[in-house]
């Protein structure tokens, strides 16, 4: 026989279905809605661009891209962070580098305002010792620069010597040389390339180390006017001189 359903049933079979359809609404309206970006779109996909540049070892090209992060969220701090890292990476790169160094000092600067007691402390320490190196490089790199006169008088003073005392024993007399007065001519050709070849080697590392500071700063100079950063200009400086020699003109920039 088949057993009819009682009110009770028919009550309780309602609830059931009720809330089988009511729990997946009730879900859908529960569940987080997505926030909007916090950030203008084009500083994110600025910065996330340099993050991949990092990433590929072009901390030049990472620098253009936070540059425009930063010019469109001047407050956001992570722009600002990665930038001081890439900044670090060149400054290795091309060391010494005044340029590179300050500029990751006045990043790691700008950060203790965007991130207030954010390792207050080691940054504060960091700034200090960037711009302890940064005034160490600037003045080895000036001194590097100052040594591109020497080297291009010691390399040519080297090669006149090595060149006139080869040419002087090429002329080496088919007699003996006690004759017609020789062993002297022949002799001063020979102290003469033993002379230019004792200079090569102080012409060769004055040379080497002007031409990296030229390299180094050809690059810095190719940097700001990829980033649009402020060239260094040249001028003339006062110059004490020792000795109670008085003063002299000095050219910087």
């Amino acid at each position: 026989m088949r057993r009819s359903s009682s009110p009770l049933d028919l009550a309780a079979a309602l609830i059931v279905a009720a809330a089988l359809v009511v729990a997946p609404l009730s879900a859908a309206a529960s569940a987080p809605t997505p926030t909007a970006s916090r950030f203008d779109p084009s500083a994110e996909a600025a910065y996330r661009a340099a993050l991949e540049l990092i990433r590929q070892g072009e901390s030049s090209e990472a620098v253009e891209r936070l540059d425009l992060a930063i010019e469109l969220e001047p407050h956001w701090a992570a722009p600002v962070r990665l930038r001081a890292e890439a900044f670090g990476k060149l400054a290795d790169r091309y060391r010494p580098s005044e340029a590179f160094l300050a500029a990751q000092a006045a990043d790691l600067e700008r950060l203790l305002t965007l991130e207030p007691g954010v390792e207050s402390a080691a940054r504060q320490q960091q700034v200090a010792t960037l711009r302890l190196q940064s005034r160490e490089a600037r003045e080895a790199e000036q001194k590097r620069r100052d040594l591109a006169k020497p080297a291009l008088i010691v390399i040519t003073l080297s090669a006149v010597t090595v060149i006139s005392g080869a040419l002087m024993l090429s002329f080496y007399p088919s007699t003996p040389i006690e004759e017609y007065g020789q062993k002297r001519y022949v002799y001063t050709g020979a102290a003469m390339l033993a002379v230019g070849a004792a200079l090569a080697v102080p012409a060769i590392t004055l040379g080497v180390l002007a031409g990296r500071q030229a390299k180094r700063d050809s690059a810095v100079r190719d940097f700001n006017v990829r980033t649009a950063r402020p060239q260094a200009k040249l001028g003339l400086v006062p110059q004490p001189v020792p000795a109670g020699g008085g003063l002299a003109l000095r050219l910087r920039f």
